[in-house]
């Protein structure tokens, strides 16, 4: 007698359905991950919700059902974008080697980030915010949490400095503001070499910031 065919079991084969949260979120996902693939190919003037919906495989009414506005989807886009670029930027701090300047590491891989296309797009949206009310409101929701987040992750790379300089979120702003302002000229002058001035010019100014004051020696008293 031939062996029975197992039965197969009709509830394990059965996909698992996802709840209405779950797709809601990945729709969500796939038109903020189109909003930055658009931005980057076509920049912020070219960009329509038309084109952001059509690449993420949704309708232009589906897109509004989760942004109200086009200036919303443009701050959720680069809100989405930001956690991502923090945590490249840590790898790649440390995967340089351990006998490494940690400063030089940190100034080089900041101005790495900075030319990657999706965060000069980015910057491209701050640039256009100037004469935008709209996407300037809703860009400044976006850029108070990431810019505490960027100090966090000073203050993880040098917590003794952190603990010890009053100065300390002082410079990182400082070196912030240096490398973004370097990224949007560099966008007219891409192989400028001044870039790599600064930037030298900038750690050797760190370097002196972070490091522990020189004590002072007690001068001697005059002879009486």
């Amino acid at each position: 007698m031939a062996p029975k065919t197992p039965t197969p079991d009709r509830k394990a084969a059965r996909p698992v359905r996802r709840t209405q949260q779950e797709r809601r979120e990945t729709t969500r996902r796939k038109l903020l991950d189109a909003t930055i693939e658009t931005l980057v190919e076509l920049g912020h003037a070219r960009l329509t919700t038309v084109e952001v919906a059509k690449r993420a495989g949704v309708s232009q009414g589906a897109l509004f059902t989760h942004f109200d506005t086009k200036e919303e989807l443009l701050a959720a886009a680069v809100e989405h974008l930001f956690p991502r670029l923090i945590q490249d930027y840590l790898a790649g701090v440390g995967a340089r080697p351990p006998g490494k300047d940690r400063i030089a590491s940190a100034v080089d891989m900041l101005w790495a980030a900075y030319q990657r296309p999706e965060l000069q797009a980015a910057i491209e949206l701050y640039v256009a915010a100037r004469t935008d009310a709209e996407l300037r409101v809703a860009l400044a929701a976006v850029d108070g949490p990431h810019r505490e987040n960027m100090h966090r992750v000073a203050r993880e790379l040098f917590p003794d400095v952190a603990s010890s300089s009053p100065e300390f979120h002082a410079v990182v702003e400082l070196a912030l503001d240096a490398v973004q302002g370097a990224a949007v000229g560099g966008s007219a002058r891409p192989n400028d070499p001044a870039h790599r001035g600064m930037l030298d010019a900038l750690t050797r100014f760190m370097r002196s910031a972070f490091s522990p004051p020189t004590p002072q020696r007690a001068r001697p008293r005059p002879r009486s």
